[in-house]
């Protein structure tokens, strides 16, 4: 995609901010260095931090495992399941004879416990396993090491884990059989639009109504105004991230068939508070509208409600172990819709989608490449390494995601003392007005230029005027506002990207 040839380069009035930022980067680079440049743009935190090493550990054993359980002279699938001890000695013997005594020691201890919480998350889910069991579904097939083609809603041992996990930090069952795996939330969200855009059921076609928050994620934005569809925005405080009581009411007698939300928030990193996720399952409940929630940040706020704890049976919700265990490389998403809402969209949305077929199962048909009736069904699925690596993370990475999510916060907090501003406890991102901060002189510089100036400094931000909706930016000028990502640089260099930003501006 190309920018605006203009004096600066790019126009923020229209050209795509993740094209913008690249342009930036490459001028931080060439003005002082790879090393030295603080690029705060990117939402990847694999940046800043590496991914989970316990677990990492625990998986490249689980895949030297593999080649001592399916090789040319033997194959996993050919167990029986009264060779559980016989399998879990070879294991101990394999360890010993290929590891050191303390590290075989350790390997073998983290497979006890892996075990251990497989079996648990197994029984919460309904299913009674045996060690013997959960060793099948890791190792039959090579499907640790990815070789074979996988269940396109994604492994069973996988799709129990998550659902376990999720059961426990939204507060409310989740089944296995709720679940869908992607490549990752933006493959979701392309599957959704694709599922029922113009080329699928034709829920949303050129004219038709649908909503989203204000400021959000921009592709959202970008694909819904692409597509031609009629968007209405119901804006939120960018500082507090809430809607205003009345927020709903200004919007009149609109009825949205989709509602989008991001919550967690991209680009502010607040969070929507209970009050204001009631606000909008009543309007979705009025308007009888389907809720499409964004929630890939939702793991770093123990605690939290989602909407899907307001407007069950009206909320497709999307997830993702991308950011939480700093591994957006994995590619490993999901749809979670659980049967009451499958139940309900699927006889509301009838006429939508292909005769007897569910929302759920269409879903699936849709994520694959080319049209929507699932051509490439059997080829649609989360490669298996990605899957076990990620349960790996979630099962034996509890004490690194705390630590990670500790110097966030920290990082978080630099970020707005440097600034010289209240922390208001946001999280991941921070949504910054440069003109806030700036000069009488420096608020008569073009945004573009400002962008610039900071990027020849080494400071690399992403430009968000068009994070959000046409009607806020026709009511203020957004221009000036940049979306920083504070899990991409250390502390200490967080801070210094701070001070640089201070310092021009106030000039």
């Amino acid at each position: 995609m190309a920018l605006t040839d203009n004096e600066f380069g790019f126009d923020l009035a229209v050209d795509n901010p993740f094209v913008i930022f690249r342009l930036l980067a490459k001028i931080a680079h060439e003005k002082v260095g790879v090393e030295k440049a603080l690029d705060l743009s990117r939402g990847d935190p694999g940046y800043g931090f590496a991914p989970n090493v316990r677990s990492r550990r625990f998986y490249s054993f689980l895949v030297n495992l593999d080649t001592a359980f399916n090789n040319f002279e033997t194959h996993f699938k050919d167990r029986s399941k009264n060779s559980e001890s016989e399998i879990l000695a070879e294991m101990e013997k394999f360890a010993r004879e290929n590891y050191s005594a303390k590290m075989a020691g350790e390997l073998l201890a983290d497979f006890d416990e892996f075990l251990t919480k497989i079996l648990k998350a197994a029984k919460n889910q309904g299913l009674e396993w045996r060690k013997f069991d959960a060793l099948f579904e890791l190792f039959k097939y090579s499907t640790v090491s990815g070789g074979t083609y996988h269940d396109p809603y994604g492994e069973l041992i996988a799709r129990v884990v998550v659902a376990d996990y999720h059961s426990k930090n939204l507060g409310i069952p989740v089944k296995y059989s709720d679940l869908l795996f992607t490549a990752g939330a933006s493959h979701a969200i392309g599957t959704f639009f694709k599922a029922f855009g113009e080329e699928g059921g034709g829920l949303l076609k050129k004219g038709d109504t649908a909503m989203i928050t204000s400021p959000v994620y921009f592709p959202y934005l970008g694909i819904m105004e692409a597509r031609g569809l009629n968007v209405i925005c119901v804006s939120a405080n960018p500082d507090t991230g809430q809607f205003d009581a009345d927020a709903f009411e200004k919007l009149g007698d609109v009825k949205p068939r989709v509602i989008f939300l991001v919550d967690p928030d991209n680009p502010t990193g607040l969070n929507k508070n209970e009050e204001s996720l009631q606000r909008l399952a009543d309007f979705a409940e009025k308007t009888d509208s389907i809720i499409v929630s964004d929630e890939v940040y939702h793991s770093f706020h123990a605690g939290k409600k989602s909407i899907l704890n307001f407007a069950p049976r009206r909320t497709i919700r999307i997830d993702a172990r991308s950011k939480i265990e700093r591994a957006t490389g994995c590619r490993f998403g999901e749809f979670i819709i659980l049967a009451e809402a499958n139940k309900f969209i699927s006889e509301k949305w009838r006429e939508f989608l292909p005769a007897g077929m569910s929302l759920l199962e269409y879903l699936h048909d849709a994520k694959a490449p080319g049209g929507v009736l699932g051509e490439f069904r059997h080829t649609t699925f989360v490669p298996g390494p990605g899957q076990i690596l990620s349960i790996c993370h979630i099962l034996l990475g509890a004490a690194e995601r705390g630590k990670y999510t500790k110097i966030v916060r920290k990082n978080m907090q630099v970020w707005y003392e440097n600034l010289g501003l209240d922390y208001p406890d946001n999280f991941y991102y921070s949504l910054l007005d440069l003109n806030s901060l700036a000069s009488a002189e420096k608020q008569k510089i073009p945004a573009e230029r400002k962008f610039l100036d900071l990027a020849e400094r080494g400071v690399v931000l992403i430009p968000s005027n068009l994070f959000f909706s046409k009607e806020d930016r026709a009511a203020a000028d957004r221009k000036n506002f940049a979306r920083a990502s504070l899990p991409n640089l250390t502390t200490e260099q967080v801070g210094e990207a701070a001070r640089i930003i201070r310092e021009y501006l106030a000039d």
